[in-house]
């Protein structure tokens, strides 16, 4: 993309609006009126801003919207809210896999299978410090439309009934682990991430509805329903799969931060169980050095558009609603004439999600896996007017079609992985449909 420069920056125009900062709220107001592509990206654990968007104006498929985008970056306060809001799947970027190395895939298409961004000319913003709503764009006419749709009566929540069914029979998935360690031990690569799906049938209750019970069952700092068309996006992600931002004078990534999770416990049944839960997930060797390996992957794709990586925050327990996970920090400083898409290639997908060496885990991961992923472990997001972007790890995401969908589950498999405990892994990363 070619970089823009100072002087063709344009200001974001803001209206503030006497509501409630309720994210979830306002989308059910904007569903009520009837708007279409509908995006919301709330932070449902304490975090600074969610924003809700719709009718969105232009759509577009490439790793980087801004790379089809010929007009200027906005300038001033709130050029960090939304312009492009949309999904990055895993699919996207299977081409890493070799051809002689992966044998034709006959697996049924996914719902997803190609970036889907879409833009937004006005987004309300929620700020949950002060409790300030605004509606925020860079056209007037989209701003007051969006703010008249915010203002009106909710859709009344209505009650959520799920069936869940198993795609594929447990047993698989033990054979499938089983089946990862023996490449594992014979030194076919270190460690790859495995995943199993469930099937959801939504038998009551709307899209927005299903989001609400996933999110308050397991809050997340990145949470989205995100509504695409024919596809319906309901993440509860904890994971930051890429922050990018920008430098000041033009819209190439400047730096980058990214945050693996690896290591799963469920919480306990009281403060004395949960605390013991946290002590032997922090202590445990093998869940350790699955998280060492992948702080290692993720070093290694940074150092390839990077001139310096560092681990900002070292490994450490983080505790949410259903689980505790570890999770680490690390950023780099992107090299001079790197271009967004060089960096979005690097980064892309994630090495927390395919495993060590990345192209080689996710060969194993098309041999071994029984469905295509999809959007799971690729990423969603958004990119700011100032051209940042913001991309959390599709990871506790379920994609829907009408009624029905998938949702995936899965875990990081090292040498010493024991099958029943990794299957049991995939379950408590599902309580969240119970």
């Amino acid at each position: 993309m070619r970089p823009i420069s100072t002087a063709t920056f344009t200001r974001l125009r803001a209206l503030k609006l006497e509501i409630p900062p309720d994210p979830l709220g306002i989308a059910r107001a904007l569903a009520a009126q009837g708007l279409e592509g509908i995006a919301l990206l709330a932070s449902t654990e304490p975090s600074d801003q969610s924003f809700v968007a719709a009718q969105p104006d232009r759509r577009s498929s490439a790793l980087d919207p801004l790379s089809e985008e010929d007009e200027p970056r906005a300038s001033g306060a709130l050029t960090g809210a939304p312009r492009w809001i949309g999904v990055v799947p895993y699919e996207a970027r299977r081409t890493l896999e070799r051809p002689g190395w992966v044998k034709p895939d006959t697996r049924p298409e996914p719902l997803l299978t190609l970036p889907e961004w879409w833009r937004y000319r006005a987004v309300v913003t929620i700020d949950h410090r002060s409790g300030e709503v605004l509606v925020v764009g860079d056209d007037a006419r989209a701003i007051d439309r969006l703010a008249k749709a915010a203002r009106a009566r909710p859709h009344p929540a209505r009650a959520v009934e799920l069936l869940l069914t198993d795609a594929d029979p447990k047993e698989a998935h033990l054979e499938r682990v089983a089946r990862a360690r023996e490449l594992i031990l014979d030194g076919d690569l270190y460690q790859v991430n495995l995943a199993r799906r469930i099937d959801v049938h939504v038998k009551t209750g709307a899209p927005l509805d299903v989001f609400a019970r996933l999110s308050h069952a397991a809050p997340a700092e990145y949470a989205a329903y995100l509504s695409l068309g024919q596809v319906e996006v309901l993440a509860t992600s904890p994971e930051l799969l890429l922050h990018a931002a920008v430098g000041p004078d033009d819209c190439r990534f400047a730096r980058l931060v990214t945050e693996p999770i690896k290591g799963t416990r469920p919480r306990g049944i009281d403060a004395e169980s949960d605390a013991r839960l946290v002590q032997e997930l922090d202590g445990d060797e093998k869940e350790r050095a699955e998280l060492a390996m992948i702080i290692d992957v993720e070093r290694n794709d940074l150092a390839r558009v990077c001139s310096t990586v560092r681990i900002t925050k070292p490994p450490a327990v983080v505790t949410h609603r259903t689980v505790h996970h570890r999770r680490a920090r690390l950023a780099g400083w992107v090299r001079d004439g790197v271009s967004r898409v060089e960096v979005l290639e690097a980064m892309l997908p994630s090495g927390s999600v395919t495993g060590a060496p990345k192209v080689r885990a996710m060969e194993v991961i098309a041999d071994l896996e029984a469905h295509r992923r999809g959007l799971y472990t690729g990423g969603y997001g958004y990119v700011g007017h100032d051209g940042s972007m913001t991309l959390a790890m599709a990871i506790r995401t379920l994609v829907l079609q009408g009624t029905r969908g998938h949702y995936f589950t899965g875990g990081g498999i090292v040498a010493d992985s024991d099958p029943e405990r990794e299957l049991q892994e995939t379950g408590w990363k599902a309580l969240q449909l119970q």
